[in-house]
């Protein structure tokens, strides 16, 4: 029996002597990414984010290192949006309220007085500190939760606020840990107060990054009417970081028949011309990516091939800079991503 075997190691080994050197080219997810013509004009939303500036961040922002909700910074973020065409901002709104966010929106409303750029709400629920054994229902804050949509409203009668179909855009930060004992009927009776006072909405799920739809989906169904994946880059998987446009175009291609076909959810490709997430954390293990023309390109494309109904694409972001995720430009890289995503998502 150890002759047997004997001889079966050494056929293997010449065997495997044999064989040709493996490649990237090689693997089952090579392939190239093709441009997808602008026929028609896509929606694009940019993620405004509160900024503390790291001293490990090493592009020089062209606006300096602006205080959250500096009139003059926002002023020029407002015209550069405007030239790359981008369509709207979508600015963090917490409950309890915190006083960056009010900041941020309020400039922004101050400055916008040519409605160049419409805007949109992030609802943020981390300080109702929400687990799975202290839900909403449990904690006593289901009303709380929708009397914060309420008072949106002042938000929403403003010309500019974002809407898709005349229904009112609010993206729900982590909506796959919005914990409730009966999450159907929380945001039922959200959607039914708030269309009783005129205020239809719609509202998009942000996850952090993607998971095969079915984890999540009770999160998800007959509840929200599109998900996107807020972070598509903080990984430390070697073959995703190779093939990141071509993996998220699997990705992106599975989920939007899975959410479309069962439920007519829509899914939002989220895109990022870069990202460095060893600003924020030096230890990070998660893989570095620059910022390089060829890249934004080809997610820009990922994200029209797997575009839904409303032709929304969504970046992250317009100002992260500790991420380096940012569109906004800098001394090294100027406008150019501006230029290139406007290329990309208009006709014009």
């Amino acid at each position: 029996m150890k002759n047997i075997y004997s001889i079966l190691f050494i056929a293997l080994g010449l065997f495997s002597c044999q064989q040709e050197e493996i490649t990237a080219e090689d693997h089952l997810i090579s392939y190239d990414i093709e441009e997808v013509p602008v026929t028609e004009d896509y929606t694009v939303g940019a993620l405004y984010v509160v900024n503390n500036w790291s001293s490990n961040i090493e592009e020089v922002p062209l606006a300096g290192h602006y205080l959250n909700g500096d009139e003059e910074a926002m002023k020029q973020h407002i015209l550069w949006a405007d030239s790359a065409a981008i369509d709207y901002f979508i600015f963090r709104y917490s409950y309890p309220t915190v006083n960056a966010d009010n900041d941020i929106l309020s400039a922004f409303l101050n400055q916008n007085t040519d409605s160049l750029l419409n805007f949109a709400l992030r609802y943020n629920f981390a300080q109702m500190n929400l687990t799975k054994e202290n839900t909403l229902e449990g904690q006593g804050k289901k009303e709380d939760f929708i009397q914060s949509f309420k008072d949106m409203i002042p938000y929403f009668d403003q010309p500019t606020y974002q809407k898709v179909d005349g229904k009112y855009v609010v993206n729900i930060i982590a909506a796959n840990q919005f914990y409730c004992d009966s999450l159907e009927l929380v945001y039922h009776e959200l959607r039914e107060e708030m269309s009783a006072l005129g205020y239809d909405l719609y509202l998009t799920g942000e996850q952090t990054g993607w998971t095969p739809p079915a984890r999540f989906e009770h999160y998800y169904f007959n509840a929200l009417d599109a998900v996107t994946f807020t972070n598509m880059f903080n990984n430390a998987w070697y073959d995703r970081h190779v093939f990141l446009p071509q993996s998220l175009d699997q990705h992106w291609q599975y989920s939007k028949d899975y959410y479309m076909d069962k439920e007519g959810i829509e899914l939002i490709p989220t895109v990022a011309p870069s990202i460095n997430p060893k600003i924020s954390n030096p230890n990070a293990s998660t893989y570095i990516i620059e910022r390089d023309t060829n890249f934004f390109w080809s997610i820009l494309n990922v994200a029209k091939k797997n575009i839904g109904p409303s032709r929304t694409i969504i970046v992250n972001s317009f100002n992260d800079w500790n991420f380096n995720t940012q569109l906004e430009p800098a001394d090294s890289y100027g406008s150019s991503s501006l230029q290139l995503l406007r290329n990309q998502t208009k006709k014009n």
